[in-house]
């Protein structure tokens, strides 16, 4: 029997592999909350991991989570596939509408500075961009 899979395979080193976006569950027994991760897509739930990009926690009123962006622009841009769970997260944030305008060759920099609501301006330089949003990444990861 053959199982096809619809992902796209990426190179790391000299081995291909094909990669997911899913959540890996953490938190005690009958109290889940997720990180969300990219792995290999035949390692297990809460296995070996790429990369971490987020978390999410279904407990709190609302729902609680937080993607980052521009990692996960990256991971959709190479070919990384969502599970459903993280496809609904990332339609919610917008990424995907965001993933279209950087195929279409927008400028990754200005589309995460979009997310994060700052103020760009189109005489600025891509460089004092890349400077804004990682200073606004910083004080987000300092609130935290």
């Amino acid at each position: 029997m053959v199982v096809l899979h619809y992902l796209s395979q990426i190179t790391v080193g000299e081995y291909n592999i094909m990669l997911r976006i899913r959540l890996s569950r953490t938190g005690a027994k009958k109290q889940p909350s997720y990180r969300i991760v990219v792995t290999d897509v035949e390692a297990k739930r809460d296995g070996r991991i790429v990369e971490r990009i987020g978390y999410y926690n279904p407990r709190t009123e609302p729902t609680e989570y937080r993607i980052e962006e521009d990692r996960a622009l990256y991971w959709l841009s190479v070919g990384a596939q969502p599970s459903d769970p993280v496809r609904r997260l990332l339609d919610k944030q917008g990424t995907f509408e965001r993933l279209g305008r950087l195929r279409k060759g927008e400028d990754s920099d200005a589309l995460v500075a979009e997310y994060m609501g700052l103020e760009i301006e189109q005489e600025i330089g891509t460089e004092a961009v890349g400077t804004a949003v990682a200073e606004a990444i910083l004080t987000m990861d300092e609130e935290e």
